[in-house]
């Protein structure tokens, strides 16, 4: 009877075996199967799977004389042993095995290799200084015990930008797209300019979603949990952060608001307006081109870092606002290279200093 699953009972995050290669090969030649059904069989990474057929594979003649690529289990395990064998002194991490636990743990703690770098060099329990770059360089060699998937940008692939034809929202009103924001907000010159979108969680009706404000200079998040994703949510969503500010205060913070095309952002007018009916405006929103999510690009960027908490597909249900505020407090507390690794709480403190 044919064999066409394993139970494999390893432990995810091990270097694979002479053992485990002969099952990948039985997989792979024999079965036909991808690299993503091997991991899965593996318990482990599809790029671990790709990275080892790779340092496997040989040029085979079949019956008709044509090539034809096979895994040979016993030449992908020569290879890893000679990596192996020429790695251990010459490499920075040499033995220290703290200094790779610490590493390990910082990441599944959500920290960057960037500033996990700049930790050891600031930490008095290790004598040496590690470049970040070389940090992901121990991962992708299989160094250390993490995949790429653990990082926030592990997968990050860039795309090329599709500059689509520009389009309008019928019921927007004019002088509101993107090209209308004050240049202040394009620059990044002066806090109080932000960018909102929602956080979706498992789909479905009556799920609950993450009403999220980045801002474009500081960085600086906040999240605010709403019942569901319609206008009436996200309008009182507001209003309770303009309630916590303060009237005056929200206005000399949030200047500007910008969105998607988004339905539940359509209603412009009680975005604008204060929860106390006043006849000032709170805030000026305006609106990106249709199907250019890059033009909120700070939004996008701390979404990522959202869902190293809250993973795509997760009901939000049982998400308490405590939970929620803890994440923003993250967040918000994070060091930043691009601040040389002061906080977004930080940099909005000193660019707000004057504001009452």
């Amino acid at each position: 009877m044919r064999q066409t699953h394993y139970n494999i009972q390893r432990k995810k995050g091990k270097h694979l075996t002479l053992e485990d290669r002969k099952i990948i090969a039985h997989l792979y030649n024999k079965q036909g199967k991808n690299y993503t059904e091997i991991a899965r069989e593996m318990n482990c990474h599809r790029t671990t799977i790709s990275r080892d057929i790779k340092k496997g594979i040989t040029i085979l003649k079949d019956y008709m004389w044509r090539d034809k690529g096979e895994y040979i289990p016993e030449i992908a395990q020569g290879v890893y042993d000679t990596n192996a064998s020429a790695k251990g002194p010459k490499l920075k991490i040499g033995k220290n095995f703290d200094l790779a636990s610490f590493i390990e743990e910082k990441i599944k703690e959500k920290y960057s290799p960037e500033v996990i770098a700049l930790m050891i060099d600031e930490s008095d329990k290790f004598d040496i200084s590690i470049h970040w770059k070389t940090i992901y360089n121990y991962i992708d060699q299989g160094i250390l015990q993490i995949e790429r998937n653990n990082l926030i940008y592990g997968e990050y692939r860039k795309k090329k930008r599709k500059p689509k034809e520009s389009q309008r929202t019928k019921n927007h009103k004019q002088n509101r797209t993107i090209r209308d924001r004050p240049n202040e907000a394009d620059k990044r010159q002066e806090v109080g300019h932000w960018e909102m979108d929602l956080v979706e969680g498992r789909k479905g009706k009556n799920e609950p979603y993450l009403l999220v404000l980045s801002e474009r200079t500081s960085r600086k998040e906040i999240i605010e949990l709403i019942p569901n994703k319609t206008q009436e949510s996200v309008i009182k969503g507001l209003d309770r952060i303009e309630r916590r500010h303060g009237v005056v205060k929200f206005r000399k913070i949030f200047k500007t608001i910008t969105t998607d095309n988004g339905s539940e952002f359509k209603d412009y007018e009680g975005i604008e307006e204060s929860f106390t009916g006043s006849s000032i405006p709170r805030t000026k929103q305006y609106y990106c081109d249709a199907y250019c999510s890059w033009q909120r690009g700070t939004n996008e960027n701390i979404n990522k870092m959202i869902r190293r908490f809250l993973p795509k597909g997760i009901s939000f249900k049982g998400l308490t606002r405590n939970k929620v505020k803890r994440i923003q407090e993250f967040i918000n507390t994070y060091p930043r290279k691009i601040f040389e690794f002061k906080t977004s709480r930080e940099i909005f403190k000193e660019k707000t200093f004057n504001v009452a």
